[in-house]
This record gives C-alpha cells, sequence and structure tokens, in this order.
C-alpha cells in the first residue's frame, strides 16, 4: 500500500549519507507501528536490513524487494523475490513515464516539503558518536517529525552517494526536493526515530544501526539473480505493494 511504501522510502533515504572507497556492509534493525487507514490495516512491523555500498553501486533490501543502482551501467534493478522477477529502469528515471495517466492529478499531492537542521547536540550509539539532526517532511497527505543520530564514516564522499541516492528513490513520487535537503545530513544515521501523522492516526517508526562494516561484497550482490526473470515495470503493482 502506499503509506507503506511511503515510510519504506523514508527509511531508503535516511539510510546514510556517506559513502567509503571501499564496499561498506551496514546493517539496522527497523520498527513500524500498526495502523488502519482508509480500511486497510497494516501491522506492527520489525525488519533486519541491510545495505551494501560501493564505489559506483549500491544494494538497498527491503525485505521482499531489493533495489539496485548501477551508475556504471546507468541501470536501476528492482528485485521482488516473492515472484522471483526483477524490472530493470534506465537512469535517470522518468516518474511522468511510468505513472498511469489516471494518477498524474495526484501527484500534487504526493509533493513532499522536508526540513534538516542539525544542531549541536551529540550522544554515544552504540560505538559510535553521533550527532542529532532534526527533520520535518510534510505533503498534503501527511506529516513526519524525526530525530536523526549521525555519525561519520571514514572516506566520506557526498558527491557520490548523493548521486546513488537520487537514483535509488526517483521511483517514490514527490521525493526530488527532499533528497536534495538530506545531503544537509553529513554521516550515517545510526539511531532515528519519528512519528508520522496521517487522517488523525499517528505511527510510530525507529530504526537503530547493529553493524558497519568494510567489506567485499559477496559475488552477484550488485546483480539480479540469474535465475529470476525479468518483466517489465508496472507502476501501480509497486506502490500497492
Amino acid at each position: 500500500m502506499l503509506v507503506r511504501r511511503t515510510l519504506a522510502t523514508l527509511f531508503i533515504i535516511l539510510f546514510s549519507a556517506g559513502i567509503a572507497a571501499a564496499d561498506i556492509k551496514v546493517v539496522k534493525m527497523t520498527h513500524q507501528d500498526g495502523f488502519t487507514i482508509m480500511g486497510q490495516t497494516q501491522p506492527p512491523e520489525d525488519r533486519e536490513q541491510t545495505t551494501w555500498i560501493g564505489d559506483d553501486r549500491m544494494y538497498m533490501d527491503q525485505g521482499g524487494t531489493v533495489t539496485i543502482v548501477r551508475l556504471d551501467l546507468m541501470k536501476l534493478y528492482v528485485v521482488d523475490h516473492d515472484t522471483k522477477s526483477y524490472h530493470v529502469l534506465d537512469l535517470p528515471v522518468d516518474l511522468s513515464k511510468l505513472i498511469p495517466p489516471e494518477m498524474q492529478p495526484m501527484l500534487a499531492m504526493m509533493q513532499f516539503e522536508v526540513t534538516v537542521t542539525p544542531t549541536e547536540e551529540h550522544k554515544q550509539v552504540g560505538e559510535w558518536n553521533a550527532r542529532r539532526y532534526d527533520m520535518t517532511m510534510t505533503s498534503q497527505m501527511f506529516s513526519m517529525n524525526t530525530t536523526m543520530w549521525v555519525t561519520k564514516v571514514a572516506g566520506y564522499n557526498p558527491e557520490a552517494f548523493n548521486s546513488m541516492y537520487v537514483h535509488l528513490n526517483s521511483l517514490q513520487p514527490g521525493m526530488a526536493d527532499a533528497v536534495k535537503e538530506m545531503t544537509k545530513i553529513e554521516g550515517l544515521v545510526v539511531e532515528q526515530k519519528g512519528v508520522m501523522t496521517m487522517m488523525g492516526n499517528e505511527v510510530g517508526t525507529s530504526e537503530k544501526t547493529i553493524s558497519i562494516d568494510d567489506m567485499a561484497a559477496p559475488a552477484g550482490t550488485y546483480d539480479p539473480p540469474a535465475d529470476y526473470t525479468e518483466k517489465p515495470f508496472d507502476f501501480m503493482a509497486r506502490m500497492q505493494k
């Protein structure tokens, strides 16, 4: 459903804002409260997420779905483990060509305004010394307030990472300006808590990083599985999943 996809996309964007020369493996735990909106019920969810970040490529595991950015090939792969299939999109993604005409009027409602505010507050989060950032995110459909704790990583290269996460989130309507604002986040988000308000409902979210390791990604990490079938991309099916 759309609300779940929006929250998942936000997690992707906040996952990190730094990249090192070697591959980085990041493992974290995420939590989302349950909620019911417009007759659709989403139960509470706890999930382990794994991300691999390379010089010109990135892998994000969202449970049943994996998104892969390949700047060297200028391709975006969306892998669906449930159907053992994958989609291939050329970069940069032109969302206007993927959204059905009947959904175009809804795009204005899905535009996000985001403000990221760095603070001088610091605390220890696990093994990392972290700085606090506050973020507000609003659209015609909902608002969200988030507190993030961010640590810098060795070999930080914001230009390289910014390029990749712009593409990584290009399938989410309304996120273009939000992504630009989030370049203020200087480092890796190792802990965050947020509350989203939508139609009178409050949904709490949280995440905490378990490990950050410099290591080579296993062979094939940045490619769709060889035994999966390529299928045409269906925007509406992705939003409803």
